[in-house]
């Protein structure tokens, strides 16, 4: 009887044995599976054009299974962390204890859109192949299906353009001081600081020209920048060479300082006259002091022909010389006679 239980007794202890051996290989791949989560790498790229622009944005993974593993910190509607500037995170750790496939979504999170960002609205599907061994492998998914090589995000912020009709456009004002005979013809221009500089419509390389004829006014129109920047430009009058007339040489700066306030670029302009004075306008004053008969006589400044009224004054200039003469005259005369009396 003995004798017959012992092989069955080592026939126990080898299964015995045997089931030891299979969970003490089964332990170290549970251990290599928690020893060694996954863990993936996120990419955020973010231009700015403004210094003010906030580039922190919002991710988030959300399971596609209920039973996915997820990281620590994950709530009902995933796993979200952020990532500021153009920076990335490793993100996860996510354990596996079986074999499966795992399926995961990747969002930017996108609440209440703010003026002048542009956010980047794909969706990355994140599938992770378990084998037996519990080894992991990653293979992240475009929306259309093929493979990614990475995870990344592109945002980007850029102020709104500025609006034209909020600019202000100062008047270009022309008086003409004198009598010409016919309204002269003048040109006024506008000039960037750089030829890059925003102008308005009708420029060239930089520069815009108007025409007023005679006393009157005109307006350059107006711009849209956008950049955040100060931009300079001048206004002046272009001396055309207009017969008898001296033009006004006052130049005027324009200042324009551009910033973003609430995603939209704003204008604040100051015009100042050639003494760094503000002014509301740019104000020109030419004076008319007659023309040449020939008007292509490059002397502009030469006077002009003699009109009637001008004859008139020749004419009584001539007749008080005169009479200044015939009274001199006659008072020698009579100083004579009297002299002349006296001695005899």
């Amino acid at each position: 009887m003995d004798k017959a239980l012992k092989p069955r007794g080592r026939r126990v202890l080898c299964v015995i044995a045997a089931l030891v051996m299979m969970l003490a290989a089964a332990a170290p791949l549970v251990a290599y599976a928690a020893d060694n989560p996954l863990r993936f790498a996120v990419k955020q790229v973010f231009t700015a054009s403004s210094a003010l622009a906030d580039g922190t944005f919002t991710y988030r993974l959300k399971a596609l299974e209920p039973d996915n593993p997820m990281p620590a910190g994950s709530a009902a509607e995933g796993y979200t962390f952020a990532i500021t500037g153009n920076n990335g995170v490793e993100t996860g750790p996510l354990a596996y204890n079986k074999q499966g496939i795992y399926q995961y979504e990747l969002v930017q999170v996108i609440g209440t859109e703010k003026p002048g960002y542009t956010y980047d609205r794909r969706v990355y599907t994140l599938e992770v192949y378990v084998d037996a061994a519990l080894k992991a492998e990653l293979v992240v998914r475009n929306q259309d299906g093929t493979k990614a090589g990475e995870i990344k995000f592109e945002n980007a912020y850029h102020a709104l353009p500025s609006d034209p009709s909020l600019m202000a456009d100062p008047p270009v004002k022309k008086t003409v001081s004198g009598n010409p005979g016919s309204a002269g013809t003048f040109m006024f221009k506008l000039a960037a600081g750089d030829i890059s500089y925003p102008m308005p419509a009708g420029s060239t390389n930089g520069t815009k020209t108007i025409q007023i004829v005679g006393s009157g006014e005109g307006m350059f129109g107006n711009w849209s920048y956008r950049e955040e920047g100060v931009y300079y430009y001048s206004v002046y009058e272009v001396n055309a060479g207009e017969n008898g007339y001296t033009y006004d040489t006052a130049v005027y700066t324009v200042t324009d300082t551009v910033k973003a306030e609430n995603g939209q670029l704003v204008v604040a302009r100051i015009v100042t006259n050639s003494m760094n004075k503000p002014v509301a306008e740019f104000a020109f004053i030419n004076v008319y002091r007659g023309g040449p008969v020939n008007p292509d006589d490059p002397d502009p400044g030469k006077p002009g022909p003699i009109t009637g009224d001008d004859r008139n004054t020749a004419l009584y200039a001539a007749l008080l010389a005169l009479g200044v003469i015939l009274i001199i005259g006659a008072a020698g005369y009579l100083s004579r006679g009297r002299r002349r009396h006296e001695r005899t």
